[in-house]
C-alpha cells in the first residue's frame, strides 16, 4: 500500500506517488534550491538547469527543466528525457570525484562489516522509478525475513480504507477516451500510455475490467516464441 496524504484545506485523502522517478525528483530538487553537482547540476528554486560539457563528437550543451503546471503523463514523459541528461552530468561529476580519490592514494572501495547477531534495519533509496526501501530481519546472525518495497507496487497499489486510489487508478480517472474501437474490442490504449509514464517493471500483464462482469486480459511474452510457453 502506497502513503496517502491528507489536504487539509479540503479534508481529502490523496494519492501521492513517486511521479514514475524524475518528474518527483526534478521537482524536490528545483523546489529546493540548494542542488549543485559540481556545477554540471544546479536548481534554482523553479527549475533544474543541467551542463554537459563539450566532447569529441558534440558541443558544449546546456537543458533547463521547469516545474510544470501539472502533474500528467507528458509531464512524466518529458522529466524522463531530461533525466537522461541529469544522470550523464551527475555521472561526470561522480568520476571527477572519483580520479579526485586515486590520485590522492585513496584506494579503498569498502569498509568491513561485521553481521549483528539480532537486527531491525531499512534503508531508503532512490531508484530509477522513484522511491525504494528495503526492510530486514536479522536473529541469529541470519536473515528471519526480508522485503523490498519498489516503486511499481507503490504506484500500483489498490484503494486503502478511506477510498482513497492508487496513483495509477487516481492519474487515469476522467481521462479522454480518443480510441475508436467499440467496448467488444477495447484495447485501453489512451490509459495504457498513462500508466507506462510511471514506468512500471510489470508490463507482462494487463487487465481491464470493463463493467457487468467483463475483463479484458492480454499477456505479452516478448521474450519468448509464439510456440514457446509463456513464463
Amino acid at each position: 500500500m502506497s502513503p496517502r496524504w491528507y489536504y487539509k484545506e479540503t479534508g481529502e485523502h490523496l494519492a501521492l506517488d513517486s511521479g514514475g522517478g524524475p518528474l518527483a525528483r526534478f521537482w524536490v530538487a528545483a523546489l529546493s534550491g540548494t542542488l549543485d553537482i559540481g556545477g554540471y547540476v544546479k536548481s534554482t528554486g523553479q527549475s533544474v538547469k543541467i551542463r554537459l560539457p563539450k566532447t569529441a563528437n558534440h558541443g558544449e550543451s546546456e537543458f533547463e527543466w521547469h516545474i510544470p503546471k501539472w502533474s500528467n503523463t507528458l509531464e512524466r514523459d518529458r522529466a524522463r528525457s531530461y533525466f537522461q541528461a541529469f544522470a550523464a552530468a551527475a555521472a561526470l561529476h561522480f568520476i571527477d570525484k572519483a580520479l579526485q580519490e586515486v590520485h590522492s592514494g585513496c584506494l579503498k572501495t569498502w569498509n568491513e562489516f561485521k553481521v549483528p547477531d539480532n537486527a531491525i534495519s531499512c534503508g531508503f533509496h532512490e531508484a530509477v522509478r522513484g522511491a525504494l526501501c528495503h526492510h530486514m530481519i536479522i536473529r541469529g546472525g541470519r536473515i528471519a525475513n526480508y522485503h523490498p518495497y519498489p516503486p511499481t507496487p507503490w504506484n500500483a497499489s489498490p484503494r486503502d480504507w478511506f477510498g482513497t486510489p492508487g496513483p495509477y487508478e487516481d492519474a487515469i480517472t476522467n481521462t479522454p477516451i480518443f480510441e475508436e474501437n467499440g467496448r467488444d474490442n477495447f484495447k485501453g490504449i489512451d490509459i495504457m500510455r498513462t500508466v507506462r509514464s510511471f514506468d512500471p517493471c510489470m508490463p507482462c500483464g494487463v487487465h481491464l475490467y470493463m463493467g457487468g462482469g467483463k475483463i479484458i486480459e492480454t499477456r505479452h511474452a516478448p521474450l519468448f516464441s509464439a510456440h514457446s510457453p509463456s513464463p
